[in-house]
């Protein structure tokens, strides 16, 4: 008798060989995949500098084993070599191991920005590359007015400085303004750009959050600097307030928008862009901005009115930070672009002749 052989066998038993060798490469690639490796982390966040400063950039390196070793970067600019250096390192398996390397910046001209390239590697002792990194290091001149003074004195500055320290960096940087004492003389204010100064106190000056809001209104600019504390009123909850035209709360990517060359993440010195930042409360049935210090809540504010009025209040340390990098000075340099632009603009959006 003959025997009757299911053709269905064999296609069974390669569907079952295909599978196994499925599944066994998909573990064979997630074990690869798994396993650990080297790695270079910078510490710093930000990527701005200026140009001619001596900077030390810290780097935090992690690896599988413990080993002995050497650090080793280049810097370039446009393919060609600034600088190079080496240091041993021995790095615990245990925990990562920070490393500083140490930078001469090149000078750069006013009015110029120029990115170069930093590479640093890990070597093993074989002098192997187990890890590497690159980043871009952007210089920045340190006056972000140079050969603009003539524009700064066209803008009219109106500067509102109780604390004082943006009268200080102003004078420093040779940003002309003119001062207004008292919140009626603020609020007299019918051309030019207003600026208060960073660290006023909402809650002992009550009635400059109604004040800014009538001058933007009116269609002159208002820039307000990182407040120390207080409070606002959210626009439309009260109905005696001018009607506002849009309303918009942003974080660091604000930075990016208005320039996309500054750092939008971390500042120097402790990394954190923010003094302090708004978050939205409610009193007595009224919707309000109240100002606390957390990296967490809004640090941009921003309304504009039909007259083609606009307030920013500006949670980012500008000020506070002027000094340790180009970033703050920078902003600064683009919001009153925006805001000298927005000033020219006419109602239906078109820009006056």
């Amino acid at each position: 008798m003959s025997k009757c052989i299911s053709p269905l066998r064999p296609v069974t038993c390669r569907c079952v060989l295909i599978a196994t060798v499925v599944i066994l490469g998909t573990f064979a690639a997630h074990s690869h995949a798994a396993e650990p490796t080297a790695e270079i982390a910078p510490v710093e966040g930000w990527s701005t500098f200026f140009g001619g400063d001596q900077v030390k950039l810290h780097y935090r390196l992690q690896t599988p084993d413990t080993m002995k070793g050497r650090l080793a970067w280049s810097h370039s600019a446009q393919r060609r070599p600034i600088a190079r250096g080496e240091r041993a390192v021995t790095v615990d398996e245990t925990k990562p191991t920070e490393v500083e390397i140490p930078l001469q910046l090149p000078e750069v001209r006013d009015g110029v920005v120029f990115d170069t390239d930093l590479t640093v590697q890990l070597l093993d002792s074989r002098g192997e590359v187990v890890a590497e990194h690159q980043r871009v290091v952007r210089l920045f001149p340190r006056d972000p007015f140079s050969d603009r003074h003539e524009w700064l004195e066209e803008l009219k500055i109106v500067l509102y400085d109780p604390p004082g320290q943006t009268a200080d960096v102003f004078d420093d940087a040779e940003v002309p303004y003119k001062t207004a004492r008292s919140l009626s003389n603020l609020e007299e204010t019918s051309e030019g750009i207003v600026v208060i100064g960073e660290g006023v106190s909402l809650a002992d000056h009550a009635n400059l959050p109604e004040v800014m809001t009538k001058v933007a209104a009116s269609g002159v600019p208002v820039f307000c600097l990182a407040p120390a504390d207080g409070r606002l009123a959210f626009p439309g909850s009260e109905a005696e307030q001018p009607t506002a035209a849009s309303v918009s709360l942003r974080r660091g990517d604000v930075i990016t928008e208005l320039d996309k060359r500054l750092d939008a993440e971390a500042w120097p010195p402790d990394g954190e862009l923010t003094v302090t930042g708004l978050e939205m409360t409610s009193f007595r049935g009224r919707v309000l901005l109240s100002v606390a210090e957390s990296p967490q809540l809004w640090p941009w504010f921003e309304v504009t009115y039909p007259d083609g009025g606009r307030m920013i209040v500006c949670g980012f340390g500008i000020i506070r930070c002027w000094q340790a990098g180009p970033t703050p000075r920078y902003l600064l340099a683009s919001v009153l672009e925006q805001l000298s632009e927005s000033r020219s603009r006419l109602p239906d959006g078109t820009l006056e002749q």
